[in-house]
């Protein structure tokens, strides 16, 4: 196996020997997109083996190279090659020419040579950017940066490759100002499908704003993900879905590319979605309260109750841990007892819940909740426990985790309603204030659920969730992905933010599949007389009709309304209209939007 082994290295150190002899390279270059221009702005070089051999791959020439000492003198060659490459090509734009700190900082540089040489390919140095690459922990900043001013004074512009890898790529960025920054890959492919990423990006543009650096998306590869980045700002774009690596580039991007660049729409961007009791932990409900000792005198915690009206429970310590708590009850009762002295001077472990309840400080609220929940009403009065590992933290109050969760599940419910999963309040208005800054035409419906009372009284309100979460399915289904835009307002009530040019279909395809909703939670007996009957506590039965489901849409066009508030309360009152209408209904407001005159359209009885 050693053998063979040192065979196939020697194998490859005679192929790199024989490469360095012949410089015998392939280049290819890759097409940089920008997306305010509009067009491809350069090309970022890439270098391969021979075709065939061990060295083919960029990765194994570079660590052939690195194995055998010649690190440098691949890189010079490779600059060189790359060069002569890009003017004999007539390549337009700029070149981005990888380049390792180490060659960069390395001493000897002759600019004049650098100059003449340039000049010999007809190449200005404004048209070549130093991209920076790799081994960024082990740089000396000070001579990197010495050494740029250099090559900068010549007239050349410098890259930073692979941001986001590491605090060592953001110093740099820090303190070498470099014209463009590369975000990795990592952060981009599959970027319209994941929030973190979109925030990760937003916060490079926000740092390239404020520091005059363009950001370069690496690692496009599709539609989606190219419309995203885009949309967030960002000001050129690398990856296959612009243009793979070629020897001979035309310049042109693909089909699919052009028709992305070209679609002015808003893409839909995924909001984060925070979902309610997984933010605070027990820890996060510390209250200190000092321990007694078992054979401490009730008295002394009696008075400490009387001090601290706050105080709800007192934990006992003895030498294994805690032993119980002595609940604030104990108070009242002792001034009541005819024995109150004999009460007092007793040991206060006697009068100690000896089952407290007891947390681990890591236990979520959600946990923590339920733990509460199935205690009984005393054990919820005094609080509870909090330990780390045995090791005694504080007590919690009940009051504090319940006032907790339920700020929890409104922040959650803002950006995702718990119910259906889609996206609330937060992002509804971050999406229309997008659109609306975009200046593009739109539609936004206004969808409630109307007459849930019959199901809700009739079937239970666990009935009457799943009709609604069936409903939300059923407007998720209206949208075309990445472009039309669902979410839930609160209750039984959506909104939908539609760029699709067949939006009037769409709403009455919505409406004709409403009653296969009502098929699926509303008993059969109730669909056939068309309405439920549901007894009172008097005894007599009342009459309420079936759910329906209206739409208000409003056409939107550019510059029509100011502002979000305006568009939602004129949809809003679209959906009171067809609201009015006996059945299922929409109503489409097109006077508000300027299009056409007003119509109202009935759909199909639920």
């Amino acid at each position: 196996m050693k053998e063979h082994v040192s065979e196939i290295r020697r194998d490859v150190s005679l192929q790199l020997s024989q490469l360095l002899q012949d410089r015998a390279l392939t280049t290819v270059f890759q097409p940089i997109f920008g997306f305010r221009e509009g067009g491809v702005i350069g090309y970022e070089a890439l270098v391969r083996g021979p075709e065939g051999s061990l060295i083919q791959a960029p990765a194994e020439l570079f660590a052939a190279a690195r194995a055998d000492g010649v690190a440098l003198e691949l890189n010079l060659m490779c600059i060189q090659e790359i060069l002569r490459a890009f003017a004999g090509r007539k390549l337009p734009g700029s070149l981005f020419l990888n380049a390792s700190p180490q060659l960069i900082a390395q001493r000897g540089f002759d600019q004049q040579r650098a100059a003449r040489f340039l000049e010999s390919l007809g190449l200005e140095p404004e048209r070549v950017v130093i991209e920076l690459t790799e081994d960024y922990p082990t740089l000396d900043f000070r001579l990197v940066h010495e050494s740029l001013m250099l090559y900068r004074s010549m007239g050349f512009r410098v890259a930073i490759d692979d941001l986001g890898e590491g605090f060592a790529s953001l110093r740099l960025w820090s303190e070498l100002k470099p014209e463009y920054v590369k975000a990795d890959k990592h952060f981009v492919t599959g970027i319209a499908e994941d929030p973190v990423k979109v925030q990760f990006l937003r916060a490079i543009q926000h740092i390239a704003e404020n520091s005059a650096s363009q950001v370069i998306a690496e690692g496009i590869e599709n539609a989606a993900d190219f419309k995203v980045v885009k949309d967030i700002g960002i000001a050129c774009g690398q990856g296959w879905f612009i243009g793979r690596p070629s020897p001979h580039p035309d310049g042109k991007l693909p089909r699919e590319a052009q028709l992305a660049q070209a679609d002015a729409r808003v893409p839909v961007i995924p909001a984060p979605r925070l979902q309610a009791g997984t933010e605070p932990r027990a820890q996060d409900f510390v209250r200190t309260v000092e321990v007694a000792s078992p054979q401490a005198s009730l008295a002394s915690l009696l008075d400490q109750f009387t001090f601290t009206p706050t105080l709800a429970a007192i934990p006992v310590m003895g030498s294994a841990g805690i032993e119980g708590v002595v609940s604030r009850a104990w108070l009242d009762f002792v001034r009541a007892s005819p024995s109150a002295q004999q009460m007092r001077a007793r040991p206060c472990i006697e009068f100690a819940d000896r089952a407290p309840i007891k947390v681990e400080a890591e236990l979520d609220l959600a946990a923590l909740t339920a733990i509460l929940v199935e205690s009984d009403a005393r054990r919820m009065a005094d609080g509870f426990v909090i330990v780390s590992g045995g090791r005694y933290l504080g007590m919690g109050a009940s009051g504090d985790v319940m006032r907790s969760l339920q700020s929890s599940r409104v922040l959650a419910a803002r950006y995702t309603n718990p119910l259906t999963l889609l996206p609330g309040q937060v992002p509804i208005n971050e999406h229309l204030d997008r659109l609306l800054s975009g200046r593009v035409p739109f539609t936004a419906w206004f969808i409630e659920v109307d007459q849930m009372r019959g199901l809700n009284d009739s079937e239970g309100f666990a009935t009457g969730d799943a009709l609604i979460h069936s409903t939300a399915r059923l407007v998720e289904s209206a949208c075309e992905h990445g472009i039309d835009f669902a979410g839930h307002v609160s209750g039984s009530r959506f909104v939908l933010l539609m760029q699709s040019d067949d939006w009037r279909e769409r709403a009455e395809r919505l409406l004709a599949r409403f009653p296969e909703v009502i098929d699926l939670h509303v008993p059969a007996a109730a669909r056939e007389r068309g309405y439920f009957t549901v007894k009172r506590r008097d005894g007599r039965d009342y009459v309420r009709p079936l759910p329906k489901l209206v739409i208000g849409v409003l056409p939107v066009l550019p510059g029509v309304f100011e502002s979000r508030h305006e568009v939602v309360a004129v949809a809003k009152r679209a959906a009171q209209l067809a609201l009015a209408q006996p059945a299922s209904a929409m109503y489409v407001d097109e006077q508000h939007g300027n299009a056409y005159p007003q119509s109202l359209l009935f759909g199909n009885d639920a």
